[in-house]
C-alpha cells in the first residue's frame, strides 16, 4: 500500500457480518426517529479505538501497536442488546445497537487505549460502552427516547481491523488498512 503523505483519520473497529448489520438497521427503520441519516450497510461497525488524525509517517508504529494490542487474544462471540439513543440523559444525537460486553473485548478495548489514546489520563474515567451507531440526527435531538430490546444472533469476532476515514461533503467513507486475526 502506498502510504499518503498526509494525516490520516484512523479507528479500529469490529464490523459484523453483513446480515447482522442489515437485521440491526430494520430493526431501528422501524422506530419511529425524527429525521436522520441512517449509517450505510457497510459501515456499520464498533469502535474500539478512535486514534485520529495520524500523520502518515506514524502508519507502521500504528500498525505495530494494533498488532501487539490483539496478540495472544482468541476470538470471541457478540450479542446485541437492545437499541438505544446516545447520550442517555438530553438531546440525542444517535441510536445504536448495545452489545454485551465479553472480557476479550473489553481487554482489547484497554490494551488499544493504552497504546493508541491521546491523552489517556484525561479520559481514564470514561467508560467503554460497546455499540454500533445506526443512525444520526443532524444536530442534538429533544423528545427522543429508545430503549427497545434487540434480540439477534450472536455473530463472531474472528479479528479486527484498522480502518482510515475520509471526511466527505455527505459522509465519511471507510477504508481498511489492516486487519489482525483473532485465533481460536
Amino acid at each position: 500500500m502506498a502510504k499518503p503523505s498526509s494525516n490520516l483519520r484512523l479507528f479500529v473497529a469490529i464490523y459484523p457480518p453483513r446480515e447482522v448489520a442489515e437485521a440491526m438497521l430494520k430493526a431501528m427503520a422501524e422506530l419511529k426517529l425524527p429525521a436522520h441519516r441512517a449509517t450505510l450497510c457497510e459501515q456499520v461497525h464498533l469502535t474500539l479505538q478512535f486514534i485520529g488524525d495520524t500523520p502518515a509517517r506514524e502508519l507502521d508504529a500504528t500498525i505495530e501497536s494494533v498488532e501487539r494490542a490483539a496478540s495472544g487474544l482468541v476470538g470471541f462471540e457478540l450479542s446485541t442488546e437492545r437499541l438505544f439513543q446516545l447520550p442517555e440523559r438530553g438531546p440525542a444525537r444517535l441510536v445504536a445497537a448495545q452489545t454485551d460486553a465479553p472480557p476479550t473485548l473489553m481487554e482489547l478495548h484497554r490494551r488499544l487505549a493504552m497504546r493508541l489514546a491521546r491523552n489517556v489520563r484525561d479520559k481514564k474515567d470514561e467508560r467503554f460502552r460497546p455499540h454500533l451507531t445506526l443512525c444520526r440526527f443532524s444536530s442534538p435531538t429533544r423528545g427522543v427516547k429508545v430503549d427497545q430490546k434487540l434480540e439477534l444472533p450472536k455473530f463472531a469476532v474472528e479479528h479486527i481491523s484498522l480502518m482510515r476515514s475520509t471526511l466527505g461533503a455527505d459522509r465519511a467513507q471507510h477504508h481498511e488498512v489492516m486487519q489482525v486475526r483473532l485465533p481460536g
